[in-house]
C-alpha cells in the first residue's frame, strides 16, 4: 500500500476475533494475548465500538479464564490464581458462574491448570478497554499468587508459579499487574531493580537475562518496569549510551538487535522505550511510517513483519502502537508503559505515568 488504510486494518482485526488460521492453534495457551491484540488494535483505531454487540461475551470469556481460590480454604491453590490463556483440559468455560466473584460450585479449575502473568496482564487490559470495572477480578488472590513468581535469590520473576523462565518479560508483566491492581505488596521492588540492572549488556541496553545480547523487547520490559515503579532514575548513569543504542536501531523501520533487518514490531518496542525516556525526537518518523505502510497487505488489510510477507495480528497491533508515537492522525495516543490507549486508561493512570 502507498498509504496507511485503517479501515482495512480494522476489518482484519474483526475477522481475526472470530476465526484465525490453523497456525494460530499453537498460540492457544496464550489465547488472551491474541484477543488483546485484536481488541486493543480496534481501540487504537477508534473502532472499538464495532465490538458493542460482542462486548459482554468477550468480558465473560475473559472472566471464565480466571483461576479462583478454594471457597472452603482461600489459601488452597492460591499460588495458581490469576488468568490462564486457555483451559488445558479442553472445556470451553470453567464450571463456575463467571458472573460471580467467587466460585460457589466445583473447584475451578483443577490445580494443574496454570495461570501466567502475561495472560493476567492481557486479561486486565482487555477488561479495561471494554469498560469493565474489575468487580469480578479477585485482586487479593492475584496479588498473593504473584509472591510465588519472584525469586528471592536475584529478584527475577517467572510467568507461572515455580516453573518456566525467569526473565525481564515476566518481571514486566508482574509489574504491570501490580500497577493496574494498585498493589505492589507482592513485588520486592529493590530486588527487581537489581535484577533489571544485572541484565544490562556491554552495549548499554538490556538482554532477556544477565549476560545476554541487548535486544529491543527486553529493553522495553526493563524501561517499562522502571516507569511503572517510578524508578527511571536508576538509568541515569548510562542513559546516554542507552539512548544511542536505541536510536541506532533505526534503519528505515527499527531492528531489534545490532546488525539485524528492520521489523515492524520494533516500532513499538524501540519507539515506546524512546518515548518513556522523552527522546522520541531522535526518530525519523516519516521513515517509520513509510516502512509500516509498505508492510500493510493490500488484500488482507493486516500488517506483516516486513514488506512482502503475510500479516498477523501481533505485528498489526504493535505497528499501530508504533504509529501513535509519531502522532499519526488515524491512531489514538497510548501509554507506552502499559500498551494501552490513554482513552481506555483514564485520567488517573495517564496522570501517574505521564509524570514519571
Amino acid at each position: 500500500m502507498t498509504t496507511f488504510n485503517p479501515e482495512k486494518l480494522a476489518k482484519f482485526f474483526q475477522r481475526s476475533l472470530n476465526a484465525l488460521p490453523q497456525p494460530y492453534l499453537s498460540g492457544l495457551p496464550n489465547h488472551l494475548s491474541l484477543i488483546y491484540f485484536v481488541v486493543a488494535g480496534l481501540d487504537l483505531l477508534d473502532k472499538v465500538d464495532v465490538l458493542d454487540a460482542q462486548k459482554q461475551e468477550i468480558i465473560n470469556y475473559v472472566y471464565s479464564r480466571q483461576i479462583l481460590p478454594s471457597n472452603d480454604n482461600p489459601e488452597h491453590n492460591i499460588e495458581n490464581c490469576g488468568f490462564r490463556g486457555y483451559n488445558f483440559i479442553g472445556e470451553d468455560f470453567c464450571k463456575c458462574d463467571s458472573n460471580k466473584l467467587f466460585n460457589d460450585n466445583a473447584e475451578c479449575p483443577p490445580e494443574f491448570d496454570l495461570p501466567s502473568t502475561p495472560n493476567t496482564y492481557c486479561a486486565l487490559l482487555i477488561l479495561k478497554i471494554l469498560g469493565d470495572n474489575y468487580e469480578r477480578v479477585n485482586k487479593e488472590a492475584i496479588i498473593k499468587s504473584l509472591k510465588f513468581r519472584q525469586r528471592s535469590i536475584d529478584g527475577a520473576c517467572s510467568g507461572s508459579p515455580h516453573v518456566g523462565d525467569y526473565d525481564l518479560r515476566h518481571l514486566f508483566t508482574a509489574s504491570a499487574v501490580s500497577f493496574m491492581l494498585d498493589d505492589w505488596s507482592a513485588i520486592d521492588k529493590e530486588s527487581a531493580i537489581k535484577y533489571i540492572l544485572s541484565c544490562l549488556s556491554y552495549e548499554g541496553a538490556f538482554g532477556q537475562t544477565p549476560k545476554q545480547e541487548a535486544h529491543g523487547g527486553p529493553t522495553y520490559c526493563a524501561i517499562a518496569s522502571l516507569t511503572l515503579m517510578g524508578r527511571l532514575d536508576v538509568l541515569e548513569p548510562f542513559k546516554e549510551q542507552l539512548l544511542f543504542w536505541l536510536a541506532k536501531k533505526q534503519i528505515t523501520g527499527f531492528s531489534g538487535r545490532t546488525n539485524k533487518d528492520p521489523d515492524t514490531c520494533y516500532s513499538f518496542w524501540i519507539g515506546a522505550s524512546l518515548t518513556m525516556l522523552n527522546r522520541y525526537d531522535l526518530v525519523d518518523f516519516p521513515s517509520i511510517d513509510a516502512f509500516i505502510t509498505s508492510a500493510q497487505h493490500e488484500a488482507i488489510g493486516g500488517i506483516a513483519k516486513e514488506p512482502g510477507t503475510l500479516p498477523d495480528i501481533m505485528h498489526s497491533y504493535l505497528s499501530i502502537e508504533g504509529l501513535s508515537f509519531g502522532n499519526h492522525p488515524s491512531v489514538q495516543q497510548i501509554l507506552p508503559a502499559l500498551g494501552l490507549s490513554k482513552r481506555a486508561a483514564g485520567k488517573n493512570w495517564v496522570d501517574i505515568l505521564d509524570n514519571k
